[in-house]
């Protein structure tokens, strides 16, 4: 089991929440919590760790979610 959190939106509230949980895999987390009445975006869903190193070291911007290649700098020009 993998530790996974969200940021998500209360579809009733319209208020954004951050949500953990352990699941198995990041699917059934996202399907779980649109089943609970929230709206998810999966970019917006990473482990634990990910979450974190992006809310606490980032500024959260939407190149920040997204998944890096890290072989940039080892590519041949």
């Amino acid at each position: 089991m993998t530790m996974y959190k969200a940021m998500v939106k209360d579809k009733e509230t319209g208020k954004i929440k951050y949500i953990k949980s352990d699941y198995a895999t990041k699917q059934e987390f996202i399907q779980d919590l649109r089943s609970n009445g929230y709206a998810v975006d999966p970019s917006r869903v990473k482990t634990l760790k990910e979450f974190d190193r992006i809310i606490n070291t980032t500024n959260a911007n939407e190149w920040d979610w997204k998944p890096r290649k890290y072989n940039l700098l080892n590519k041949k020009r």
